[in-house]
């Protein structure tokens, strides 16, 4: 059974590899340090679950769900 693709995205590191971490037994976890690098992974793959911090340098969280 494949597990479901999980994306997140955060420009703190401890948060991204804390929640990787915390998930990975659970899903097929990628990560993202900005919205420009998470989008590029969204253009490739088709995820199930986005988490997103939504303060980050350039384009917030927000933004990144927008799009």
């Amino acid at each position: 059974m494949t597990k479901p693709l999980l994306l997140i995205v955060d420009d703190e590191k401890p948060s991204r590899e804390g929640l990787r971490a915390a998930l990975e037994d659970r899903y097929d976890v990628y990560v993202a340090e900005d919205a420009e690098s998470a989008q590029r992974l969204l253009e490739e793959q088709h995820f199930e679950v986005l988490i997103t911090d939504l303060r980050m340098p350039k384009a917030s969280g927000l933004d990144l769900i927008k799009r």
